[in-house]
């Protein structure tokens, strides 16, 4: 028989299809199936199936969508006895394409529009707050009300970080009686993770002795590359040798980025590899670093954190991150986010850090956003919430001393939700 694989078929009648196909599959037994589409989908990126993973133990049925404005075909004579619930994600697409301030308004009040259908359509909508801001927004005010929109639309808005109230509050307001917490997965078992630590460096050319940062995702300026760089040239001018930084992922275009990757390039304590890394080569990567640099200029959520943790590997972040209180109980070196001067103390802070103690504390750290915790919390949570309509509740975030040296000991490795 002739079928479509999820992530193959692209088109708005795959994705239907595929989802209908599902409903039929379902058991009789157990908890009436509700139909979970979710945008826009980026097959590149886990986060997403590593979320949903658990939702089909639930009787919900993750429905991947390209883009937002496919819903309105695929709902359009949507059966008023299946639920559906419209779960958005990252907001970039829908200024995408805007040219200048009216076709941004333009784009705002089309999106306004598409959700409305899909209320009075019987959905339901869920947003996941994944950053402030786009991190390369053109049309600040239409992405400030573009959110407000959706926040004002939405029956549930998922965070994944206690401090995402306080970094949104200067552009837009989440109402406290729609929020849920849950944490941002791991990656633990996503990727292959079999070469140790003395194979990865050699095929990196990294000195055993040495202390290596690694900065990978997509290298743009927001994630200070440039202040980074400056930083790890001051350390190894003071001590030569003894530190080196790890740069892969693919470059944007622009101007700071490309003089980066220029400077980076002729710097004997750098190894540069400009280009996305295959998913093989995330662990050589992993098990080359001792520590993980995040040094972003805004932050709110980091799936390069995550995956970090996954591999046990500890990071070095501002103490403005979002993320903090993931690394709480000694996961990371943490700096004020005080410019070069403050970044360049804690490179060479790291020089001198127990990493033994970082590691074990990343690992327990990695333990607490284990993916098949979170996944199986999440579709728990989101399966109750879509039979009642109570939002569940958070567990209390943890008091976090911020604290600009290591912090010693290991997180206590409590579940997620789980009482304390």
């Amino acid at each position: 028989m002739l079928i479509s694989m999820p992530g193959r078929d692209q088109s708005t009648e795959g994705w239907a299809a595929e989802t209908f196909s599902a409903l039929a599959r379902m058991p009789v037994e157990g908890p009436e199936p509700v139909v979970w589409p979710f945008t826009p989908y980026y097959t590149g990126n886990p986060f997403q199936s590593v979320l949903y993973s658990r939702f089909g133990a639930q009787n919900l049925v993750a429905a991947p969508t390209f883009r937002a404005a496919d819903l309105l075909t695929t709902t359009r004579n949507w059966p008023g006895d299946v639920p559906l619930v419209v779960h958005l994600h990252w907001l970039n697409q829908v200024l995408a394409r805007a040219a200048d301030d009216r076709t941004a308004d333009e784009a705002v009040g089309r999106h306004g529009e598409m959700l409305d259908k899909l209320l009075a359509r019987g959905a339901k909508l869920v947003w996941t707050v994944h950053n402030v801001l786009p991190h390369d927004a053109r049309f600040e005010a239409q992405e400030v009300r573009l959110r407000e929109q959706v926040v004002q639309r939405a029956d549930l808005v998922h965070v994944m970080s206690s401090r995402t109230v306080e970094a949104v509050e200067d552009w837009f307001a989440l109402p406290r009686e729609k929020l849920y917490q849950c944490d941002h997965p791991g990656y633990q078992g996503v990727y292959p993770d079999w070469i140790s630590r003395v194979e990865a460096r050699r095929r990196l050319r990294i000195p055993d002795a040495a202390v290596a940062l690694l900065l990978t995702g997509a290298v743009k300026p927001y994630k200070g590359i440039a202040d980074l760089l400056e930083a790890v040239d001051r350390v190894s001018r003071a001590r030569p040798g003894e530190v080196v930084l790890i740069v892969a992922g693919r470059p944007d275009e622009a101007p700071e980025t490309k003089e980066f990757v220029t400077a980076a390039a002729a710097h004997p304590a750098v190894r540069l590899l400009p280009a996305q890394v295959p998913d093989t080569d995330i662990q050589v990567l992993m098990r080359a670093a001792d520590l993980v640099a995040l040094p972003y200029r805004r932050s709110l959520n980091s799936g390069v954190l995550a995956l970090a943790l996954s591999f046990g590997r500890p990071v070095l972040l501002p103490s403005n991150s979002g993320s903090l209180p993931v690394v709480d109980g000694g996961a990371a070196l943490v700096y004020p986010p005080d410019g070069v001067e403050a970044l360049t103390d804690a490179v060479f802070r790291c020089l001198d850090a127990d990493l033994a103690a970082l590691d074990r504390a990343a690992a327990a750290a990695g333990r607490r956003i284990d993916r098949t915790l979170i996944s199986e919390r999440f579709a728990a949570d989101m399966r109750s919430w879509a039979d009642t309509g109570v939002v569940p509740e958070t567990a209390p975030a943890a008091e976090l001393s911020v604290q600009t040296e290591v912090v010693a000991g290991i997180a206590a490795g409590i579940p997620p939700g789980a009482a304390r």
